[in-house]
């Protein structure tokens, strides 16, 4: 790692993708290949969390992004109701764990080594697995999230969690501990740094708050986390039986065209000047972090 490169703030743009079925299945596919190019054309790399079922389905758009320098990990199963790796007993963890790591390592062709349970839910059992599996880092904490009783998958440990990167303990999955495994938290004041912040509040916002996000990493010497989805750009087909809108969803920008647009602009405005290195998770944690094998950080 050069010194240059060093004096520059890692962002570590991730990408949750899943089988989302109240979208349009064909606008997902396609949207892979839109964001690629989009991608190529702002120099930023992409890690992705992938559901095995993603995965599977989606597997030449995959390889062309892997191929383009991007990153695939793991996102669990198939982001179900019941798969929540907070309530989850410890032998089910593992079999979705070890399903999924080689479902993924089928498809893609290489063993992701790192993930973010489906709606940020994991576990000191989640943890322990992640270990015995060969993954180097968990992304499914979002410290000091104020609206972690909106996520789905919020948990009031995040409200103490460290907001630099750390080895979790074995009493629980928000402290520091020693055990061999990174935790990545996304980056967060009060606000995440999220698409839907840009969604509900607007554009302006979502800038402000990168702008302080990125005021503070630069003397604190930690990454700045961004984290969207996929299927946000693509047609929303309506709410069937078996699916919950979150009511502040209602107030979102509904236009998916738009929710594109806005992300290309914040491309853009991210990687302008010289203050940002676009890094993927696993360089991140082998050339900033030490490896899987260094003491907790910061």
């Amino acid at each position: 790692m050069t010194e240059g490169r060093r004096s520059q703030v890692p962002l570590l743009l991730t990408m949750d993708l899943e089988l989302a079925p109240d979208h349009d299945l064909a606008a997902q596919r396609s949207i892979l290949d839109e964001l690629r190019e989009t991608l190529e054309q702002t120099g930023l790399r992409l890690t992705i969390f992938a559901t095995a079922t993603a995965a599977e389905a989606f597997s030449s758009e995959l390889h062309r992004l892997q191929l383009s320098g991007h990153e695939i990990g793991c996102h669990g199963l198939t982001h179900a109701r019941d798969e929540d790796f907070r309530r989850m007993s410890a032998n089910q963890i593992e079999g979705c764990i070890r399903e999924a790591t080689a479902r993924i390592t089928e498809v893609m062709g290489t063993k992701p080594r790192c993930f973010r349970g489906p709606r940020m839910t994991t576990s000191v059992a989640t943890q322990q697995c992640l270990i015995e599996f060969g993954y180097w880092a968990d992304f499914s904490v979002c410290p000091q999230r104020l609206d972690f009783l909106t996520c789905r998958g919020g948990d009031i440990g995040w409200l103490r969690a460290p907001r630099v990167p750390y080895r979790p303990s074995t009493n629980s999955a928000y402290r520091r501990g020693n055990l061999p495994i990174w935790v990545i938290p996304s980056s967060s004041i009060g606000l995440p740094f999220i698409s839907g912040i840009g969604y509900l509040f607007g554009e302006s916002v979502l800038s402000m708050l990168y702008r302080i996000l990125l005021f503070e990493a630069s003397r604190r010497g930690n990454a700045i986390v961004y984290l969207f989805h996929s299927y946000e750009f693509t047609p929303f087909l309506g709410w069937g039986p078996f699916f919950e809108q979150p009511f502040h969803h209602s107030f979102y920008i509904k236009s998916h065209h738009r929710r594109f647009l806005l992300h290309k602009r914040m491309f853009e405005r991210m990687m302008f000047g010289q203050k940002i290195c676009s890094i993927r998770a696993s360089e991140y944690i082998a050339n900033y972090l030490g490896g899987i094998g260094e003491g907790t950080s910061g």
